[in-house]
């Protein structure tokens, strides 16, 4: 029977490690006042590898070296200061808790991998708490001194988990001006809500930034659209409203007629931006009315839109269909060759849904070759669940081994590689296709077995 990770064992080798090498900085130098120890760049991987934090250490002295007007940046920036090591855990030990960590989150589905994630973030609270608990008390550092756990997705949230909420207030004030604000905005009429978020969408500080308003906007859905289409007549940001409009997924009349206005008004990348919208809310036809006046570019980029990741950032997104990219192949082959490079693998895809399994599925099938390598891209993905894997696996399996193109063929092998362990009865097909006459599938049928 497989034994978990210890969880409490991992907890004190990370307090123990951690209590440890403050206490060896702060004798090492005796005449500088420590203010913090950080735990930060966690790096993960969705189903993959999950790391351990790196620890850095400042003190009040090393922030007074700096410029006046660089010290708030850096106050709280770990990687910036003298100390700061990912090798604070002895390397054997750190390398085997890692491992262990990242089979425990590994060992069942992505949401098994999801929980385990979140429950070693709690675990590095605690860390934190402890170790600054044992500094404390045993006389290392003053009551003052703070340990934190920053990460860049989670920042506010695991900040205000370490901290009290008076030390929060103290040491990151710009969160209850921050809080204000949101709380004066929340109570604005949503029409000047929106106004407001799309005045915000350039800002770089204050309590609301531009991508948070992107977020804001797209959180008020179709409210937002009659603040976004002026921004379509505007040089600088009509790109952005472009993408925010299609982002929402409200092909409304409003919206559609303001987009095809600005697709001929527009010029340059603006027009790019305005031809995906639209070919994304589901009315490329209006791109393609324009084909012989539009240049090549603009048409192609709305063409593979849909397809592509920026998808994933849509409030409503219209489900998958390749109809229209491949009515695009047999219209105009002479795009073929543009289309295959902007949907190239590697560009970025789209996630799909279990509901758009059947649609990609049968992409597999497609004469076109570019849907195909689209097709077998996205079906590698094993958050679709067990039910999609039994159907999509054997399919996989075929394509490794019949389909006429070496890339698609390629591409099989790396998205049964994709859904781990639940394709493991496929490795005789890919044992196979070491014998492949195409030396990129063998190399990743090779990379495959021994992953």
């Amino acid at each position: 029977m497989a034994v978990g990770l210890d969880w409490a064992g991992f907890e004190c080798a990370l307090v123990d490690a951690l209590v440890q090498a403050v206490r060896s900085a702060v004798a090492e130098h005796p005449g500088e006042r420590f203010y913090a120890a950080v735990l930060d760049g966690v790096y993960r991987e969705t189903d993959g590898q999950i790391t351990l934090p790196n620890l850095g250490m400042n003190s009040i002295e090393a922030l007074a070296q700096l410029p006046v007007e660089d010290q708030a940046d850096v106050r709280w920036s770990a990687a910036d200061w003298d100390h700061y090591d990912d090798e604070w855990l002895a390397g054997d030990l750190a390398r085997d808790w890692e491992r262990q960590l990242t089979e425990e989150a590994c060992r069942g589905t992505t949401r098994q991998w999801e929980a385990t994630f979140r429950r070693y973030l709690s675990m590095l609270v605690r860390v934190c708490k402890r170790s600054r608990e044992v500094l404390r008390t045993s006389g290392v550092t003053d009551r003052d001194f703070v340990v934190l756990l920053l990460d860049d997705e989670y920042h506010e949230v695991l900040i205000k988990r370490v901290l009290t909420k008076g030390e929060v207030s103290r040491y990151f004030p710009g969160y209850d001006q921050r809080a204000v604000e949101l709380a004066r905005i929340g109570a604005l009429p949503v029409a000047e809500r929106a106004a407001y978020y799309v005045a915000r969408l350039d800002a770089v500080d204050g309590p609301v930034s531009g991508e948070e308003a992107e977020v804001a906007l797209r959180d008020l859905g179709p409210a937002a659209v009659p603040a976004l289409i002026p921004m379509l007549a505007q040089k600088e940001r009509a790109w952005k409203a472009a993408k925010l409009l299609a982002d929402i997924g409200q092909p409304d009349d409003d919206t559609v007629r303001a987009l095809h206005a600005a697709l001929t008004r527009c010029e340059g990348p603006n027009q790019s931006w305005v031809a995906c919208a639209l070919a994304r809310l589901g009315r490329l036809d209006l791109v393609l009315g324009q084909i012989d006046r539009l240049p090549r570019e603009v048409v192609v980029s709305a063409v593979a839109a849909p397809y592509t990741s920026f998808r994933n950032q849509a409030v409503a997104a219209p489900q998958l269909d390749y109809r229209p990219l491949q009515d695009v192949i047999e219209r105009w082959p002479a795009y073929v060759p543009a289309l295959a490079e902007e949907l190239k693998p590697g560009r970025g895809y789209c996630d799909i849904t279990v509901d758009e399994v059947d649609e990609a599925i049968g992409g597999l099938a497609s004469p076109h070759v570019v849907v195909r390598r689209h097709a077998v891209c996205v079906l590698g993905e094993r958050r679709l669940g067990f039910a999609v894997a039994r159907r999509v696996l054997p399919l996989l399996g075929q394509t490794v081994s019949q389909d006429p193109d070496a890339t698609v063929r390629r591409l099989a092998i790396l998205s049964l590689l994709w859904w781990r362990k639940d394709s493991h009865r496929y490795a005789n097909v890919v044992r196979e296709a070491l014998n492949d006459p195409a030396a990129e599938v063998r190399e990743v049928a090779a990379y495959w077995l021994r992953e």
